[in-house]
């Protein structure tokens, strides 16, 4: 079986949990003998066997590179500068584009792919791909999966949507054969939200790697010496991920313990406003920026801290809680989160309950036995939600567009 994946960013490019999961993916679908052909709207290094193409090849489109990352979380009218040419001094010639016009200009080469390759199905990764998927079935008339990592809902943190983006997402789904959500959480927006019909959608849940990852010398070290406890927050700084939440419930938090340390990592387009937050709240001795954190640098924050909080508005799944558990440290998470559907060994708060959020987190750091069990117990529950059980279920759901085909 071959298949034809649009994505629209792919490890090592760091953009957020949407790379993560589609190598995850990718990655067991191989294991398993599914051909992936994965198609990316700009070259970039990639990871893994997967075979790549990139839709700013000359062979297909004069555009050969954007000088900044494709972020799949901005605006659709969020600008980005791309290189269109050169002149006959070799200089750049450099024009302004829109997402929105990435994106239609991904789904114009997403045709032209579609006629050169030979595949079976065709399975797009998020609103960014799914004109890109759509075109490829225009051209091909093969069958189309559509997997929603989260929608226009989830970003705007309620009902004021982008017009642009719900227009390609209710347009798309109902010229997929199939959508898959990351949690019966999203499939209940879609279905309420864009009039997809229930009995077309399948829940599939993000995974996680089993692996126990290596111990790493830890951070904040002098910090962690004079007795202070870590409470990390890590992901993108936006209104849909509750930071600001998470800021009130700090300052609950330091007026009964002012031994705790609140930490930041990520960045984004709330950035200043949360630091202007901490400052009004005269937390600025409480509070630490850490910057976007990857790899190494973010593991490292994950082992050195005492509790991870999660405290979404609306998270369509929600991969922190279990990196975090892998590393040997518990999460609060949002009730309104995918995640909180498939972990039961951790603690669960409604994102606008910032009292309860900050009893959760001063409970937690002062009774060290409901952290401890709650990583041991949270551990074998990560043997049950790994990238290889999602992988069958997509399989599984190939197959069933695709019933005369064997892997």
């Amino acid at each position: 079986m071959r298949v034809l994946t649009f994505g629209w960013e792919f490890p090592p490019e760091k953009n957020g949990g949407l790379g993560v999961a589609c190598y995850g993916l990718t990655r067991e679908l191989l294991q398993k003998g599914v051909e992936v052909i994965f198609v990316l709207p700009k070259t970039q290094e990639t990871r893994g066997d997967a075979r790549f193409l990139f839709a700013d090849q000359e062979r297909l489109v004069k555009i050969r590179h954007t000088d900044i990352s494709l972020r799949p979380y901005q605006q659709a009218d969020s600008t980005i500068s791309v290189i269109v040419g050169y002149d006959k001094q070799g200089k750049p010639i450099i024009r302004s584009r829109t997402i929105i016009e990435e994106v239609h200009r991904f789904a114009h080469q997403a045709a032209v792919i579609a006629r050169e390759e030979e595949f079976d199905v065709i399975h797009a990764h998020d609103w960014t791909s799914y004109l890109a998927g759509v075109a490829a079935k225009i051209a091909s008339g093969k069958p189309l999966i559509l997997h929603v990592h989260a929608t226009s809902f989830d970003q705007a943190g309620g009902d004021n949507v982008d017009p642009a983006i719900y227009k390609i997402e209710r347009e798309c789904f109902a010229m997929a054969d199939k959508v898959v959500t990351v949690s019966g959480y999203t499939k209940n927006i879609i279905v309420k939200k864009h009039g997809v019909p229930p009995g077309k959608v399948e829940v599939v849940y993000n995974g996680c790697d089993t692996s126990e990852p290596p111990r790493l010398p830890q951070t904040l070290v002098e910090l962690k010496q004079q007795g202070k406890k870590i409470v990390l927050y890590h992901g993108r700084i936006s209104i849909q991920k509750g930071v600001d939440n998470f800021i009130k419930a700090a300052r609950r938090v330091i007026d009964a313990n002012p031994n705790v340390i609140f930490v930041i990592s990520g960045s984004g387009d709330m950035t200043n406003q949360i630091i202007e937050q901490v400052g009004a709240l005269r937390l600025s001795e409480y509070v630490r920026f850490a910057g976007p954190l990857w790899e190494e640098d973010r593991d490292r924050m994950y082992q050195s801290a005492d509790l991870v909080v999660m405290p979404s508005v609306s998270e369509p799944f929600g991969l922190v809680p279990l990196e975090a558990l892998q590393h040997g440290t518990p999460s609060i998470i949002s009730k309104q989160s995918g995640v909180a559907e498939v972990l039961t060994h951790v603690l669960k708060v409604d994102f606008w309950d910032t009292d309860e959020m900050a009893n959760q987190i001063l409970s937690s750091l002062r009774y060290p036995v409901i952290r401890q069990q709650m990583v041991k117990e949270g551990k074998c529950q990560l043997q049950t939600l790994s990238w290889r059980q999602a992988a069958d279920k997509i399989l599984g759901i190939y197959k069933s567009l695709l019933q005369y085909v064997t892997p």
